[in-house]
């Protein structure tokens, strides 16, 4: 049983309980808490008030769309087991996808995130196992989008680090997600323009017992030209959109909320 100490006049208080002590002689040598043990205390404390405030859905903001796309993506995701998303960056594809997936664990709909990314760059770049570091340093630079989008949808501070350490968000290479199977989660696969057909088919058959996957990814920047002639991305937008249980989401350069000059910037590129 935990004791806090309290020191009186004649009398030290131990305080067992809410309802509940007893006194001590003022001689008593009764082990006192050091100035670290009541730091790791106050941390231990803070971990377990954060994590009462995730089961309660406390700590994710409401989702408020800025588009009218990004109103369609969510409610495919509620209504969809796939949602498959394209469109220029800046539309708020990830974050839309985060923002649901952090709204269904705080209702205690699902567990957790699965966030995907294929470790496919630009030409000459070398692979991420030639990379130095853990493979959470390795993977590091592609969680990037996590970090970078959780700011707006968490009120806490240091939630980015909780949700990863934590496993909440769990990041994951393309690379192992074959033969897995996932449940109770939301699995987003995210920067997928550089991906094969059968990298989808992949991680879309990965889909458990109340689970959701959603593919997202700009067409328009395939970094390698293999890519370009047999694209997974678009190659699913139009195999699937038929299916039942599959919905089809496409941005366009007007729902754009990133930085208004963004789609001035792409509208030059396209020329």
């Amino acid at each position: 049983m935990s004791q806090d100490i309290f020191q009186g006049g004649e009398q030290d208080v131990i305080l067992l309980s809410s309802k509940e002590y007893v006194l001590l002689p003022t001689d008593c040598n009764f082990p006192m808490l050091t100035s670290k043990d009541k730091r790791t205390k106050r941390r231990a404390e803070a971990t377990q008030s954060l994590e009462r405030s995730y089961s309660r859905g406390m700590d994710t903001l409401p989702f408020l769309s800025k588009n009218d796309h990004q109103e369609d993506l969510w409610t495919s995701l509620n209504k969809n087991t796939v949602t498959i998303s394209i469109g220029p960056a800046g539309v708020g594809k990830t974050l839309v996808a985060l923002w649901w997936g952090l709204n269904e664990i705080s209702k205690g709909n699902i567990d957790k995130v699965i966030y995907v990314r294929s470790d496919v760059g630009c030409a000459h770049q070398r692979g991420r196992g030639a990379l130095p570091g853990t493979m959470e340093e390795k993977m590091a630079p592609l969680v990037g989008p996590v970090f970078d989008n959780l700011s707006i949808m968490v009120k806490s501070q240091g939630a980015s680090e909780y949700l990863v350490s934590k496993k909440i968000i769990d990041p994951m290479m393309l690379e192992d997600m074959r033969g897995r199977s996932f449940s109770n989660c939301l699995i987003i696969f995210d920067e997928a323009q550089n991906a094969l057909p059968e990298n989808i088919k992949t991680v879309i058959s990965r889909v458990g017992e109340n689970s959701k996957v959603i593919v997202t990814g700009d067409t328009r920047q395939i970094d390698l030209g293999v890519f370009k002639t047999d694209n997974g991305l678009l190659d699913a937008y139009h195999r699937l959109s038929n299916i039942k249980g599959v919905g089809t989401v496409k941005f366009d350069k007007s729902d754009i909320v990133r930085n208004g000059v963004i789609a001035d910037i792409l509208e030059a590129y396209d020329d």
